[in-house]
């Protein structure tokens, strides 16, 4: 007499899905204290079979009378602003309302929220990973003395204007660290530049412990069903 080790298959798939429900709560409240930081969360659908059709988790009956298999369908990040934090440090910039500061790794053009720039050795306007910031035309800014902002991202030295802020607002932007994005850029209309403060982490501590505690009952509950099911089908080995 054959088994049926789809069930088996099901509980596992969901206690993986609550493993990584797990590992992106624990990121988020690992960062609560990092500034610019944008809470990750999961979206998790249902599937018939694992080369079948796709079967939304709003979809109240299977009436194929197939398994279904929840995955993951993506990771998104909740990209509303965090609390502004006054922190007298001239050189750090907070953007309220939309928008990213853009930044040079190399070749490549990051944006990100996080505003604590410096002066390197050869006068450039960077971030805390030396990443030169850029303009509004997307070049880097080379500045001869301390700079002070005006809040529309104006850069000025001895009160005299030498450069644009770079201020972008992002389409479909893709996370690809703790603070930085991938996107295409467009420039932001609704914004102030606050010198002297910084934009915190949007993550909501109280928040993401009740969904700890809530997943992790999950993960649990997944595992000990599998450990019943895989005694269940041991007990049944053993009898033919």
């Amino acid at each position: 007499m054959a088994i049926e080790y789809q069930p088996l298959y099901i509980l596992s798939s969901g206690m993986l899905l609550q493993q990584r429900k797990l590992e992106t709560i624990t990121n988020n409240l690992a960062n609560v204290d990092t500034p610019s930081f944008k809470r990750d969360f999961m979206l998790a659908s249902l599937w018939e079979t694992p080369m079948g059709q796709r079967v939304a988790d709003t979809d109240p009956q299977n009436p194929n009378n197939n398994f279904l298999y929840p995955i993951i369908e993506r990771v998104f990040t909740d990209l509303s602003q965090g609390s502004i934090r006054q922190t007298s440090n001239p050189l750090d910039l907070a953007i309220e309302g939309e928008g990213f500061f853009a930044v040079r790794r190399g070749q490549e053009i990051l944006y990100t929220r996080k505003g604590n720039l410096r002066l390197d050795n050869d006068g450039f306007l960077v971030n805390e990973l030396g990443y030169r910031v850029l303009d509004q035309n997307l070049n880097e800014i080379r500045l001869e003395g301390q700079p002070t902002f005006g809040k529309d991202g104006s850069v000025f030295v001895n009160n005299v204007q030498v450069a644009t802020l770079g201020i972008f607002r992002l389409e479909n932007p893709q996370k690809i660290g703790r603070d930085l994005f991938l996107g295409q850029p467009q420039p932001a209309q609704n914004f102030r530049v606050l010198q002297g403060y910084l934009e915190m982490s949007n993550v909501n501590p109280i928040l993401e412990m009740a969904h700890l505690i809530q997943t992790h009952r999950a993960h649990e509950t997944y595992s000990n069903l599998i450990r019943s099911l895989d005694s269940l089908y041991e007990r049944f080995n053993q009898s033919f």
